[in-house]
């Protein structure tokens, strides 16, 4: 078996950071320039009219935040809203989940960005700031950071963990068989990531490393590869993956078809809350899948004798 390994560069993760951190910092500016000039509000003439705007805030940045955590958990309990698991659902789930992660962080940001407008508007007013910055300056600065923790922690595995063992279930997997299996989605690196608008991976399911296949069963894909079927582990990052923000360099099997083509496989670790576990879980995948490579292979006989 022929193994390549293209690491990723780390100018290449720096850039990247630097790029998504700086759009962020860049709405940030342009709506603080913008709103640079607007009018101050009159002070209110009453003490109660104060009162009055803090309560609102503190109870509307409540009903947000408590909206955005209780999405959260209904979406956990009814794993993205999927109930029939007898037919393949992931697809419909990648949907599903596009939208979830728009609206859960959406709502928990304007709920803590609310709240703060009640602490941070007095302080700003203090150093001259005025207008409508008041009132948005907090909820940038409840949204960059949420944006940025986003990026590395992953608050869906909860959720990929159920999907994965609910459909294996439903494809007769027991719970006994899927503690031995690693959770695995599955991609065409054939095809470009840039044109998929939700999640990358074509399938998600489990991977079992058996003595003599590695063998896995997923949505709607499964497929056993034996030791002399897999001619090349290749190592390359996905430009159009999250991952690549963790300097992750995906595993693509390219494996001999019976008909003579190869297909080539790329895994995606799954169940991971950070891309750094993630990382370090594909990283470890690749050494298994090296050294059961190695171990299967049969040994090379030794020389017939001469007769």
């Amino acid at each position: 078996m022929q193994q390549t390994t293209k690491p990723v560069s780390k100018f290449k993760v720096f850039l990247l950071w630097f790029i998504l951190i700086g759009n962020l910092l860049f709405w940030l500016g342009f709506w603080t320039w913008r709103h640079r000039n607007d009018a101050t509000p009159q002070p209110d003439a009453e003490a109660g009219s104060a009162v009055f705007r803090t309560i609102f805030l503190l109870v509307v940045g409540g009903f947000f935040l408590a909206a955005g955590i209780g999405s959260y958990l209904i979406i956990v309990a009814t794993t993205c809203l999927t109930f029939d698991f007898t037919r393949p659902v992931f697809s419909a789930y990648k949907g599903k989940q596009y939208l979830a992660k728009i609206i859960v962080p959406t709502l928990t940001s304007l709920g803590i960005g609310f709240m703060l407008c009640v602490f941070l508007e007095p302080l700003m007013r203090s150093f001259g700031v005025t207008g409508q910055l008041t009132f948005l300056l907090p909820l940038f600065i409840a949204l960059i950071p949420l944006q940025i923790a986003q990026m590395w922690i992953s608050i869906w595995v909860p959720v990929i963990k159920k999907l994965i063992a609910k459909r294996l279930a439903a494809r007769g997997i027991l719970p006994g068989q899927l503690h031995s299996a690693i959770l695995m989605g599955i991609s065409d690196p054939t095809k470009s990531s840039f044109k998929k608008m939700t999640l990358i991976e074509d399938d998600i399911g489990a991977l079992w490393i058996a003595p003599d296949q590695l063998i896995y069963w997923g949505d709607t894909d499964q497929f056993a590869i034996r030791c002399d079927q897999l001619i090349q582990l290749e190592r390359r990052a996905d430009a159009g993956s999250t991952a690549m923000l963790a300097g992750t360099a995906h595993i693509i099997l390219h494996v001999q078809q019976p008909d003579g083509t190869v297909r080539q496989i790329r895994l995606h670790t799954e169940g991971h809350w950070t891309l750094g576990r993630n990382r370090k879980a594909t990283d470890d995948l690749a050494a298994t899948i090296a050294d059961w490579h190695g171990a299967a292979r049969p040994a090379t006989p030794p020389p017939i004798p001469a007769a």
